[in-house]
């Protein structure tokens, strides 16, 4: 994956991330990253759906279990705009497919 930084120091509001975080994006693979730069520690933010089809600025985020609020807490930091829910999965869990801002958006 070839990943470009798109935000320093973004403090998401969930248990997960208690310190700021980077924000990486790889649009290639519709995936996002967060990087703890003091540890090193990284997570990802996205989860693949081979069948669904994406723009080159979008991804798809879980909104269930351990990644609920995770759609919610990157819109209000200005990382995605929320596009629409998609139901997931044979128990139809909510994903959001979203697109990603790059600085310039945000702003």
């Amino acid at each position: 994956m070839a990943w470009t930084t798109i935000r320093t120091a973004v403090t998401l509001d969930l248990p997960a991330f208690a310190e700021p975080v980077e924000i990486h994006h790889d649009p290639a693979q519709h995936a996002l990253l967060a990087l703890d730069p003091a540890t090193g520690e990284s997570e990802v933010l996205t989860t693949r759906l081979p069948d669904f089809p994406l723009l080159p600025d979008e991804a798809v985020v879980k909104d269930w279990s351990e990644h609920s609020g995770r759609p919610r807490a990157l819109a209000e930091v200005g990382v995605v705009e929320l596009l629409d829910a998609i139901a997931v999965g044979p128990f139809a869990a909510t994903a959001h497919r979203v697109r990603v801002l790059t600085a310039g958006d945000a702003a």
